[in-house]
């Protein structure tokens, strides 16, 4: 048998390296959970790309109707709706339900998609906050240092994830696109017909691009944040522990 002794997991030392691990790998994902979670409530973003891309005059739907299919998407995805579906009238008067039944089936697809992010983001986001507030309100430099070399890492490989996924993507998006769709669906009905299926004709391949292209941003400027935090949060503490001094004084 051997003597070696076996790590402690439950020792102070061992929970500190076992978090600073979690938030390494945790925070890219909690990065472009957080951007696609702000694309998906964004009323601006759907009316910009509609503007954008002259929706109205492909589709045949004035801006108000648009704005209004936008509102029910939003809040389709946030269960405030039952369904997506909605009557609109085209600009000759005719009066139709928007979506195919196939298009519907795609949609409940892309909302189990949405609510697992929001769950997973809200959770990354309780644990990162609760871990990185815990450690710069105690009194335990190694935790801090420990913390604060975490999130720069953390921080640096969101930065280099999403030079890689930029490379990708910009080689051919549509290819990236596809391959999205057969990996994160396991039916075919997301294969949609720009000529007659309305959420294809809603929302076309460059506004995908676009969506994407901003939750790039928005991740490298959360990335960017993180690794100012650990000074912005080492200031505030180290001023209010001079105050405490000075008031005992």
């Amino acid at each position: 048998m051997s003597d070696r002794k076996q790590p402690n997991l439950s020792s102070p030392r061992a929970l500190r390296r076992l978090s600073r691990l979690f938030i390494v790998l945790l925070l890219p994902l909690l990065f472009i959970s957080s951007a696609i979670r702000l694309e998906m409530n964004s009323l601006g973003l759907y009316e910009r790309g509609f503007e954008k891309f002259e929706i109205s005059t492909s589709s045949h739907l004035d801006n108000a109707q648009l704005s209004e299919i936008a509102q029910r998407l939003i809040g389709y995805f946030n269960s405030t709706y039952d369904s997506p579906q909605m009557l609109v009238t085209s600009e000759d008067g005719t009066e139709f339900a928007l979506y195919h039944d196939y298009e519907l089936v795609h949609l409940a697809d892309v909302k189990t998609l949405f609510e697992l992010n929001s769950t997973v983001q809200s959770i990354l986001l309780l644990f990162i906050v609760v871990l990185v507030l815990a450690a710069f309100s105690g009194h335990n430099p190694g935790w801090k240092r420990e913390i604060t070399k975490s999130l720069k890492l953390g921080a640096t490989l969101s930065l280099l994830s999403l030079l890689l996924a930029s490379i990708l993507f910009a080689a051919d998006f549509s290819w990236m696109f596809v391959g999205f769709h057969l990996v994160a669906f396991n039916n075919s009905f997301w294969l949609l017909d720009p000529n007659r299926d309305y959420l294809v004709i809603l929302f076309p391949l460059g506004f995908w691009e676009d969506m994407f292209l901003l939750a790039g941003i928005l991740t490298a400027a959360f990335a960017t944040a993180a690794l100012a935090i650990p000074r912005i949060l080492h200031h505030i503490t180290h001023q209010d522990g001079s105050q405490s001094m000075a008031i005992e004084r």
